[in-house]
């Protein structure tokens, strides 16, 4: 089954501030709700990274894997796919608009 949504949210952060947070492995448990544990290769995201995650629920901590795809800085995008438990595959698009007071439209497409 497929399913598609497109959450989005304003923040009065700025797509500079969002960005930092979207592109720093160790700051993900900031937005994710899970704990960050490595990046492979280390360092900010970039096409071809994987990033591994450990995300709480139930008394457990499951794996969680996002492999980077593809991004573009100067339009402010990221595409990933998060590999959760049981076989669910994620694929998220990630952008970000500047709101017209300075602040960020976040989408998760």
């Amino acid at each position: 089954m497929i399913v598609n949504v497109c959450p989005a949210a304003v923040t009065s952060a700025s797509p500079e501030r969002i960005w930092n947070v979207l592109t720093t492995p160790e700051r993900f448990g900031e937005w994710l709700g899970a704990r960050f544990v490595s990046a492979e290769p280390p360092g900010p995201i970039r096409p071809g990274q994987v990033i591994n995650l450990r995300a709480p629920s139930l008394a457990m901590q499951w794996p969680v894997r996002m492999d980077v795809r593809d991004m573009d800085p100067q339009r402010r995008w990221i595409d990933l796919v998060v590999f959760l438990p049981f076989g669910v595959e994620n694929h998220e698009h990630v952008t970000l608009s500047e709101t017209k007071d300075g602040g960020t439209l976040v989408r998760f497409n």
